[in-house]
């Protein structure tokens, strides 16, 4: 079952030029994130309960689809621990985050240049991988 959705003005990147080991820049662009966040939701509650995430990147418009590997190992990280400071979650650890999947919404097409975030919170169990998983 969805708990919550919300769409986020922040473009998914892939990060096809790799990431090093300083984390200087990704420091801040999580703290703008933050204020991107903050300023649209204000300070949350975090969910009670483990959820699971579908973060779906809707394109703009001439935007391609990206292979869905690539979904999840730009920005994603950074948004995800936005998410965490601005209260959504406790933690992104496995302790309340059981599963994260991306996906591409292509159908929408926005007519920005830029491209939104999706965020499909769920209860925990609600995508069943896992069931799949073990009973193959």
């Amino acid at each position: 079952m969805i708990l919550r959705t919300i769409e986020l003005p922040i473009e998914l990147t892939n990060n096809n030029t790799g990431r090093t080991h300083h984390f200087g820049r990704s420091a801040s662009q999580r703290k703008k994130y933050e204020r991107i966040i903050r300023a649209k939701f204000g300070q949350q509650v975090p969910f009670t309960s483990k959820v699971e995430i579908v973060v779906q990147r809707v394109l703009a418009a001439r935007q391609r689809l990206w292979d869905y590997s690539s979904i999840l190992r730009g920005n994603w990280k950074e948004i995800e621990d936005a998410l965490v400071a601005c209260g959504f979650l406790h933690d992104d650890g496995p302790e309340y985050v059981g599963m994260c999947i991306g996906d591409q919404d292509a159908e929408t097409r926005l007519t920005s240049e830029g491209g939104l975030v999706r965020v499909y919170f769920l209860d925990a169990g609600t995508l069943n991988a896992r069931v799949v998983l073990c009973d193959g």
